[in-house]
């Protein structure tokens, strides 16, 4: 629950942030390009803590390798917003821009998130010693 807030919250400060830049800029905005964008990031970010989810109980090093892929999951997510906005709608650059901020800010959010479970996930247990002598067998 908490993720979807942190989300939701940096997606609505980078829209007002950015509408008021383009504001005090004399800039036209287009607020359907713009929540296509925020769509695509809010998107891409929920599928990403999907691997995390799948994980949990795991160990530590599990948890890392599923909020890597996660990490990936929000590139590739939020690229084919990118991919959208630009080749589909015809956006230009202002489009690229917006994904990009939104990209940047829900990553902040997705990375701080990912390592709290990674911190919360138990420890693996230490491996097996290898050095150890094997007592030998007796010779018959």
């Amino acid at each position: 629950m908490r993720p979807a807030f942190l989300l939701l919250l940096a997606v609505l400060m980078v829209a007002a942030g950015g509408y008021a830049l383009c504001a005090a800029l004399g800039w036209a905005v287009q607020p359907g390009r713009v929540a296509v964008a925020a769509v695509a990031a809010l998107v891409a970010s929920g599928a990403a803590f999907v691997p995390v989810v799948l994980t949990r109980g795991a160990s530590q090093p599990a948890v890392a390798q599923a909020s890597l892929v996660g990490t990936v999951i929000h590139l590739f997510g939020c690229l084919a917003g990118a991919t959208t906005l630009l080749l589909v709608l015809q956006g230009g650059a202002a489009s690229a821009y917006w994904v990009l901020v939104f990209y940047w800010a829900t990553l902040a959010v997705v990375v701080v998130e990912m390592a709290r479970a990674i911190r919360r996930a138990p420890q693996a247990p230490p491996p097996a010693d290898r050095t150890a002598v094997v007592p030998a067998t007796p010779e018959r």
